[in-house]
């Protein structure tokens, strides 16, 4: 592509590019938002902080009602992981067919929300930028732990914990330092290296800075060797960002692509 970009705003192109570089690349990276997630039941950050749900800010832990809210979502979220109703998004199960396929494939996700547990094989090729819902971590020792809805009930009811040190969901709040953050780059880093022909950034606005510098770096890599990058979302990236990319799909990602792409089979 050498850089050039196509904006496709309807679902009416072949997508010869696409289907050529999924059959042909061993080397595949997801980068993907809440957009992903949303057909699954799961709500965006950026709906929840509009509904005043919760903020995700750092300074929410210097007021009890928003640690009340902020506890109860992350709950909320991890009852909808575990409940017998919830069901992957039709792109999880693409990513999966994919992280079965592909053994140098990755998926950075900005997402807490955990669905790729329900995926073996894509959970096993996740890197989570953001954090889990499933985890807790102790604020002063950094030890990671199952998360227990029980202990996060005696938080809403006004009790204290009942471990010892300070722990909490295992979420980054927006402002906050990544206490993973080393691990994560040097993940994102030895991926970059490795080249992958094609990149996918989905259901995300890349608004985060860590998360717009690890896509940039591998879309500049899959330039590099005659690669392409994808933007498929329901809304235009920035100008910053879409230069970044050689395609731009605007749209529902479970309906702006024939999912079908993605099966070897075709």
């Amino acid at each position: 592509m050498g850089g050039s970009l196509q904006t496709i705003c309807e679902p009416v192109d072949d997508f010869s590019r696409l289907r050529k570089l999924v059959r042909s690349s061993e080397k595949i990276v997801v980068i993907s938002g809440a957009g992903i997630s949303i057909s699954a039941g799961f709500p965006s950050f950026e709906d929840m902080r509009k509904s005043k749900q919760t903020s995700f800010d750092r300074s929410l832990y210097s007021s009890s009602d928003e640690i009340i809210r902020f506890h109860s979502t992350v709950r909320g979220m991890f009852e909808r992981l575990h409940s017998d109703l919830t069901e992957p998004s039709p792109f999880h199960k693409v990513m999966d067919e994919l992280a079965r396929s592909r053994p140098h494939f990755q998926h950075y996700t900005q997402n807490i929300d955990c669905i790729e547990q329900l995926l073996p094989d894509l959970d096993a090729k996740t890197i989570r930028l953001h954090g889990r819902v499933d985890q807790a971590r102790c604020q002063i020792c950094n030890l990671i732990c199952d998360f227990e809805p029980h202990l996060q009930a005696r938080i809403l009811k006004g009790q204290r914990s009942l471990s010892i040190g300070k722990l909490r969901p295992d979420v980054l709040l927006y402002g906050e330092p990544h206490p993973d953050e080393q691990e994560i780059l040097e993940i994102a880093e030895d991926g970059s290296r490795e080249c992958p022909h094609l990149v996918l950034i989905v259901g995300t606005k890349l608004g985060i800075p860590g998360a717009r510098s690890i896509a940039a770096n591998f879309c500049h890599a899959a330039r590099s060797v005659g690669g392409a990058s994808f933007w498929i979302s329901k809304e235009d990236p920035v100008s910053s960002v879409k230069v970044l990319c050689d395609y731009v799909l605007i749209g529902d990602c479970d309906k702006i692509v024939p999912l079908d792409i993605f099966k070897l089979s075709n």
